[in-house]
């Protein structure tokens, strides 16, 4: 029998005296299981290491040296525990080891060029809901999943139990479900309401409800769970009242507590034999989308044009409190909607189909497509061991000194008309192509070499990153021609992660000869894209990077975008002409037509009369303004500065009036006007009660709350008030307006003013800020 699916998760354990590896996924045929045993982990250590072993390690020979040339052999193990502890026992005392820290699960596929889908060959033994297959034939394949999805939420209550738990169950193979289990003294059975469409089970004590969830999801099998904050709180409430209540968490495919971990970062990562957890919030932010905040309302209503069923301006705690004690099918109602919204933001930004597709060029299973270093890993090593050379533990790599960042130039602060952006399309990979940059080609690099223009020399003949990257950038082509979004999304995520994986200490191929040569190289492209245009007449106001800022010669503006083209063309003739001449090489740089301003304006940095780094804005023919680094794109501003830049600016463009109506605006905020504009919204990237050395202002904040309500707290409004910065379950009185006035309003205004030769000070009557109140 063969078979077609898609991994979900991967494991490695001792199983009856030997090692063995599991992986549970989704196949056409349903979910199923593949047990590979005996497996023998695996190690390297280098062949003149003398050392005695115990029973049950194999020492052998392999055709494979270190990266200095040194032969290594293998050591294999019958069981995980007797590799683990040979790897203690070698660490302690001094053995050098290599690839000692790839878990098993992971080379095994990796070795065999398998990444997300697969074909099974064997005869499985049917086993509840999964096919097992035991040591089955398996081979790379493309096919992609179709997955039953849970969208999960639960309400708790002030007295730390749960009150409900929503369950909205859908896929491209499943009847949607919505299903609401509901703590209740006096109901029982169950009932329907929203039209039918929502099922609430009565349940008279908390335990019983957990034991519904446990069988809940054993009966309807979802291969996804989903929600928000989904592991960080409702899935790790869930296992504490279960332990608490001796209830036992049993919700995977397989044999195993659920486990959740909390990464220094603020992230969680969840567990579970045969099942992927995804959490909205992290999930959205690791595939680079941006929102306000990352609240279940602001990112529905931006997405979705709709909130919660429970409006912000209501005291949410006091309004579930009164639901579960008089309304239980409003709170029902609530919870099922909070589990829709999140289905319904999974489906508009088609996040799971992009995660399956980077799992399929990346290899690493859809909760870990973010992990760019175990991804490099997963294309590199076996290309490595495939030139015979084993990598080193990443413990072992030695840090040196920091490349330079991407080059950044600017002019005089102004404004300036008709400007073109030009933009170098994938810089870095491009470089790389260009110049044979990888990890193998630096070892060769005696090897009909080729220096970069940073002097660092690499194999022209002897490389193995090139290739892949022309092959990806080839599929991104395709990609965008058949306008397949998540494809093209995902190879230029990948694309855009090399350098950085080559430049991190935390990557086994890293030496600082890498990120040296290419961000040296970059620097060097920038620099002379910008004095080829200065040559040829043209102002370059601005560049970072990968990409100038060009203002346009007079006549040149009716076509812009014709101009605009015409000036890449002519960078690209140079830079072919160039690195054919000088490096004997074949350009593979691109710079393109991205954009044109009518208006450009770049502020200055602040206590100096140059123009800023990073920081400007921009009035598209549209009419659309676009900033960049200015308050209005970053979190820690509050709505009022945004609705205060993009006026200021609109007005700016358009040269209309900006004194009388700065005034006007500053008049209305302390008449309390934009009171529901000054809330500070922002993460907590780890436990409040963690913060130590700093405690910034929403930290502050935090802190004031209930300690106990904090412990998985992820996100925190609040506004300044007299008693500093206050959570808004705690505001009493009004707020701090010269605050807002001083830090929000005072630093926009005054980036734009300094053009007439006005202040902000000097605009409010030259009155003092603490005379406001």
């Amino acid at each position: 029998m063969i078979e077609t699916g898609f991994i979900l998760t991967a494991h490695c354990l001792d199983a009856g005296g030997r090692c063995e590896l599991h992986y549970y996924g989704k196949g056409i045929n349903g979910p199923f299981k593949l047990v590979f045993s005996p497996h023998k982990p695996v190690f390297f250590i280098r062949r003149d290491t003398e050392q005695k072993f115990t029973s049950g390690i194999e020492r052998r020979e392999v055709n494979l040296t270190d990266i200095g040339n040194n032969p290594v052999d293998a050591l294999y193990f019958n069981t995980l525990n007797g590799f683990f502890e040979a790897r203690r026992h070698f660490r302690d005392t001094g053995v050098r080891m290599y690839e000692s820290d790839i878990r098993a699960e992971d080379r095994f596929l990796m070795e065999r060029f398998i990444n997300g889908s697969l074909e099974i060959k064997g005869n499985p033994q049917k086993k509840g809901p999964l096919d097992i297959y035991y040591n089955p034939g398996i081979r790379p394949s493309g096919s992609r999943p179709s997955f039953t999805v849970l969208s999960l939420d639960i309400e708790t209550g002030t007295d730390g139990s749960i009150y409900s738990i929503a369950l909205h169950c859908s896929g491209e193979y499943a009847n949607e479900q919505k299903t609401v289990l509901m703590r209740s003294k006096t109901a029982a059975g169950e009932e329907f309401i929203a039209g039918g469409t929502i099922n609430i089970c009565y349940f008279s004590d908390e335990d019983l409800l957990l034991r519904k969830f446990n069988s809940y999801i054993k009966l309807n099998d979802p291969d996804l769970i989903i929600g928000w904050h989904v592991i960080g709180f409702d899935l790790d409430f869930i296992r504490r009242r279960c332990e608490q209540l001796g209830v036992q968490l049993d919700i995977g495919r397989g044999p195993g507590r659920l486990k959740i971990n909390e990464k220094r970062n603020g992230m969680f990562s969840a567990e579970i034999k045969g099942r992927v957890v995804i959490d909205g919030p992290q999930t959205l932010r690791t595939a680079f989308y941006k929102f306000e905040n990352y609240r279940l309302e602001t990112v529905a209503r931006k997405l979705l044009g709709r909130g919660k069923d429970i409006t912000p301006d209501t005291d949410k705690v006091a309004e579930i409190e009164r639901r579960f004690r008089e309304n239980k099918k409003a709170l029902a109602f609530y919870n099922m909607e909070d589990s829709v919204l999140v289905t319904e933001i999974f489906r508009k930004t088609a996040i799971i189909e992009q995660m399956v597709t980077r799992s399929l060029i990346t290899g690493l299973t859809i909760d870990k497509v973010h992990m760019s270093v175990a991804a490099f890993d997963h294309f590199m090593l076996p290309q490595f061991h495939r030139k015979g050379i084993a990598a080193p533990d990443t413990a072992d790599v030695v840090s040196g000194d920091h490349a330079a960042g991407g080059h950044v130039f600017t002019s005089a602060p102004g404004l300036y008309p008709h400007v073109v952006v030009l933009d170098f399309k994938s810089l870095y990979p491009t470089i790389m192509r260009t110049f044979f940059i990888d990890p193998y080609s630096r070892l060769k690099s005696e090897t009909d070499t080729v220096e970069t223009p940073s002097g660092i020399a690499f194999s022209r003949t002897e490389n193995i990153l090139p290739d892949f990257l022309e092959e990806l950038m080839e599929r991104r082509a395709r990609a965008k021609l058949k306008n397949d979004g998540h494809l093209s999304q995902a190879v230029k995520i990948l694309l855009n992660s090399f350098y950085g994986v080559m430049g991190t200490t935390g990557c086994r191929f890293y030496h600082p000869d890498l990120p040296t040569a290419i961000t040296g190289t970059g620097q060097w492209v920038l620099k002379n894209c910008a004095e080829f245009l200065r040559n040829k007449g043209y102002n370059v106001i601005y560049g970072d990077t990968d990409s100038v800022f060009v203002q346009l010669k007079h006549g040149e503006q009716q076509q812009a975008a014709l101009s605009g083209t015409r000036l890449a063309e002519s960078v690209n003739r140079y830079f072919s002409g160039r690195l054919e001449k000088e490096y004997d090489v074949e350009s593979k740089l691109e710079i393109e037509f991205e954009k044109y301003y009518l208006k450009f304006f770049l502020p200055p940095m602040r206590n100096t009369t140059e123009g800023a780094r990073k920081k400007y804005a921009g009035l598209l023919e549209s009419g659309e303004i676009e900033f960049k680094g200015l308050e209005i794109v970053r979190s820690d501003w509050t709505e009022l500065a945004g609705n205060f830049q993009q006026e200021l600016f609109r007005r700016f463009f358009n040269d209309e009036d900006l004194k009388s109506w700065i005034r006007s605006f500053v008049e209305d905020l302390k008449n309390g006007k934009f009171d529901e504009q000054l809330i500070y919204r922002r993460r907590l990237k780890r436990s409040a009660e963690k913060y130590v050395k700093t405690s910034p202002p929403h930290v502050k904040a935090a802190r004031k709350l209930d300690p106990e309500g904090i412990k998985n707290l992820t996100e925190i409004s609040y506004l300044i008030t007299a008693d500093g910065p206050t959570p808004l379950e705690l505001v009493q009185g009004p707020p701090d307006y010269a605050h807002y006035i001083e830090k929000q309003i005072k630093p926009i205004a005054d980036g734009v003013l300094f053009l007439s030769g006005d202040s902000f000070d000097s605009l409010i009557d030259g009155q003092q800020l603490d005379l406001f109140d």
